[in-house]
């Protein structure tokens, strides 16, 4: 989630020129493969000590749509939305502790990371392009499902993955070349990662990052001009300013419980090293005031209200442990600023807010949170019901999950 979070902040609002070329030609729809050889990335000090191999290999296969009579496309130099199937070969990267940690002891068996099936949609935004050459960068979301995860049976030294089911997502650099009339070949540097955002433990992610080839079939050609970024459209975007109200409905398990079963719980007991953890309630409202400066991007500030069922047991947790002059509540406070990009009715809302009133215990106060939180979300609104917002965000701590929710959003023109 981390990373994510980082190159998703350093990639979505980049500004780019096209050259003029008016004899290029682009692709109305195309089909593509991908092999991807790669590493698991070990981002966490403590599953980097007992990760033993670090191997992955993935294939992918996806259809190609590039849209060109919409001001979008133009906007964004004509980009392709890619959409399609991913297969993870993850057994080549395996997990063992040799020796205790805290309670935790060792198995007598090595652990793997599971296979991943990802279904995916991938943004695909050229930065350059000629009559043979293509080069720009991706990112992409979907979900996967793997079959191994977290358990005590078998694969109890992965902390990485602790749920069937994951949140997917995917960001790259590539270039295409042109090797034939509707054939061409592609290479690049791909991320990608696997977590199931707090909704269960454990949840460190899988992250992987490699090269990338790949070949690119495209039976249907359609002659669109390339001009330059600023030359003027045909329908000059209106700036507006509009407030947005925000309902959030999500939850999450508890990483004090996850820490507390796995190091501080002896061998024996019932909850030693459990696989199962309690889905506790996360709720929040939003207000922003936005300017919608341009097509794509809309920026602004706002208040954000936080509530979680999970307080009273980090406050029955702490006085366990001795913590009693801590403090807890279930409700939280923030000012937030919001980045939002759009791409017709889709758009991706980037948030970093800043906590005025929070009290969730004694780890949240010694680096298991910190004053800011990020949130990460994808969006679709609905223009018949008057601009209504549907969409799913992730709350972050230092870009590491909180919890995950559903958002519904009404926007209010001003």
């Amino acid at each position: 989630m981390r990373t994510a979070i980082l190159i998703l902040l350093s990639t979505l609002s980049i500004n780019v020129t096209a050259e003029v070329n008016d004899s290029l030609s682009i692709a109305k729809m195309g089909i593509e493969f991908r092999y991807i050889p790669a590493q698991t990335l070990t981002l966490d000090k403590e599953p980097r000590i007992w990760t033993k191999t670090k191997e992955t290999h993935s294939w992918a296969a996806q259809i190609n749509v590039t849209p060109t009579k919409n001001a979008y496309a133009h906007d964004y130099n004509y980009p392709t939305f890619s959409f399609g199937l991913r297969y993870y070969l993850n057994h080549g990267t395996t997990m063992h502790r040799d020796d205790p940690w805290g309670e935790a002891q060792p198995v007598n068996y090595t652990s793997k990371l599971g296979n991943f099936l990802t279904l995916y949609g991938t943004f695909n935004r050229p930065l350059y392009r000629s009559k043979h050459w293509q080069w720009g960068y991706y990112l992409g979301t979907g979900i996967a499902y793997t079959s191994l995860k977290y358990n005590q049976k078998n694969d109890i030294d992965n902390e990485y993955i602790g749920s069937h089911l994951n949140i997917y997502f995917n960001a790259g650099m590539y270039g295409q070349y042109k090797i034939a009339k509707e054939w061409s070949v592609k290479g690049g540097l791909d991320f990608a990662h696997h977590s199931n955002g707090a909704m269960a433990r454990p949840n460190k992610g899988a992250n992987y990052f490699g090269p990338f080839v790949g070949l690119v079939y495209e039976p249907q050609q359609a002659t669109s001009p390339i001009v330059k970024r600023n030359t003027n459209d045909t329908k000059p975007f209106q700036k507006y300013w509009f407030t947005e109200f925000t309902l959030g409905l999500g939850g999450k398990t508890l990483l004090e419980e996850w820490l507390q079963t796995q190091f501080n719980t002896p061998q024996g007991q019932p909850d030693y090293r459990k696989e199962h953890f309690t889905y506790y309630g996360a709720y929040s409202f939003h207000t922003h005031l936005l300017y919608r400066y341009a097509r794509r991007w809309a920026s602004g500030v706002g208040v954000g209200l936080f509530y979680g069922e999970y307080a009273h047991r980090i406050a029955r947790m702490d006085k366990e442990n001795g913590h009693t002059d801590e403090k807890h509540s279930p409700w939280s406070a923030s000012i937030e600023a919001r980045h939002e990009v759009y791409y017709g009715n889709v758009s991706v809302r980037l948030t970093l807010g800043y906590y005025l009133y929070r009290h969730m215990g004694y780890s949240a106060n010694h680096g298991l949170e910190y004053p800011y939180h990020e949130q990460v979300g994808v969006f679709y609104s609905f223009p018949k019901l008057k601009g209504l917002t549907l969409g799913f965000s992730v709350n972050a701590h230092a870009t590491k999950a909180d919890f995950t929710e559903l958002q519904l959003s009404m926007p209010v023109r001003l």
